[in-house]
């Protein structure tokens, strides 16, 4: 009967992983098991999307991918379920749920609610950041410093990902938080980064010391203003550079 059921009727157990879903499968076997099954399933698929190693538009169906993760498919559900309500992933008609793809119309949305909710976010940091709060943003700002110079374009990514979590946990607001969290991560589905633009990185680091200056100064105002125009700055780059790769496909 168990088996019956994971295979939904048909005879799917005893065929080959789904090809398109091979990497999904690699990915999950390097991953550690999860507090509950349902977590795992949903911080495996998840990891798998935002480390391309399923595609834009690839379909997530439920039986092929619990078979490649090794997990149930209750918990694979509930992680779909998830991941389609955090936008990860969308419901296409008589095709099912795939991979979400980021239009610029999207992409520029993001930014907009960005802007408000980190410029809010660096006005609270300035107001509550603790000494600790400080040190690690200062800490984290270095590291950039020699990563900028050598051009270490993934190292920059994920250190631009950490220095605004640590200006978020220093405003001390968890719903602000996540939030924040759920914006960065829809725009990890971008194909550009822009790291990739140059002269980008090096303007970064410029507006990430202003904004801990003024942080540590205690300036809502101008850690306010600061982190809006760093949005502002981040989304014209963005766009910019997927609006050029348009252009290029299309010619």
């Amino acid at each position: 009967m168990l088996r019956r059921s994971m295979n939904g009727g048909g005879n799917e157990n005893g065929q080959a992983l789904d090809p398109q879903l091979h990497a999904l499968a690699e990915y999950a076997a390097t991953q550690p098991k999860g507090t509950s099954s349902s977590q795992q399933a949903y911080d495996t698929i998840l990891g798998a999307i935002l480390n391309r190693k399923v595609r834009s538009g690839q379909r997530l169906a439920e039986i092929p991918v619990a078979k490649s993760i090794k997990l149930g498919r209750t918990p694979v559900r509930e992680a779909l379920m998830r991941l389609e309500a955090d936008g990860f992933v969308t419901s296409e008609p008589r095709v099912g749920l795939v991979v979400a793809s980021n239009t610029l119309e999207t992409i520029s949305e993001i930014y907009e609610v960005r802007e408000v909710l980190e410029s809010f976010a660096a006005r609270l940091a300035a107001r509550y950041a603790r000494p600790s709060d400080i040190f690690a943003i200062e800490q984290i700002y270095n590291e950039s410093v020699s990563l900028t110079e050598n051009h270490d374009t993934l190292q920059l990514r994920l250190l631009n990902t950490r220095f605004h979590q640590a200006i978020n946990a220093a405003a001390r607001n968890d719903q602000l938080s996540r939030t924040l969290r759920q914006l960065v991560n829809r725009l990890r589905l971008s194909p550009v980064s822009i790291f990739d633009s140059p002269g980008r990185p090096e303007e970064i680091l410029k507006e990430h010391r202003a904004l801990l200056d003024a942080i540590i100064a205690r300036d809502e105002e101008l850690a306010a203003s600061l982190a809006a125009e760093h949005q502002r700055r981040d989304k014209d780059t963005r766009l910019a550079q997927l609006a050029r790769d348009i252009v290029t496909v299309a010619s």
